[in-house]
Formats: C-alpha cells, sequence, structure tokens
C-alpha cells in the first residue's frame, strides 16, 4: 500500500495584475508563477515547453528537456 500526500504552499497574490486580465503577457507571466511554485512544491523540474510540443517531441525521442533548450536558444 503507498501512502499518500498532501503539499499545500504559500497562498499567491496575484492582485498586482488587477485590470490586466485581458493583456496576454500578464497571463503568461501569472502562469509561469503558478508553475514555478507547483515545480517548488512537487520537486521536479520547470520545463518551459508546452504539452502539445512535448509529447511531438517524445514522440520523435528527443528529450524534452533538450528541446526546451533548443527553443529558448
Amino acid at each position: 500500500m503507498r501512502r499518500v500526500g498532501i503539499r499545500i504552499g504559500s497562498p499567491l497574490d496575484f492582485s498586482r495584475y488587477e485590470g490586466m486580465e485581458n493583456d496576454r503577457f500578464v497571463l503568461r507571466s501569472m502562469t509561469d508563477e503558478i508553475m514555478y511554485e507547483l515545480m517548488e512544491l512537487s520537486g521536479q523540474e520547470y520545463v518551459d515547453i508546452y504539452a502539445a510540443r512535448a509529447k511531438e517531441v517524445i514522440a520523435d525521442g528527443e528529450s524534452v528537456q533538450a528541446a526546451a533548450a533548443a527553443q529558448a536558444a
């Protein structure tokens, strides 16, 4: 039998973005902040690549980390 655990992080405050919810750059900043906090809680490495692209990369036999690094360059 496996134990199930729950980790709860600190509350995130996005009030500084009030009134800017239609700005795609603001939405991306918020998403990045959420993903970073999830990475911290999970202990997993954050890879800045969307799931659809990650599936393509895996199907091609390439490393997701390598694809993300190439995309950032």
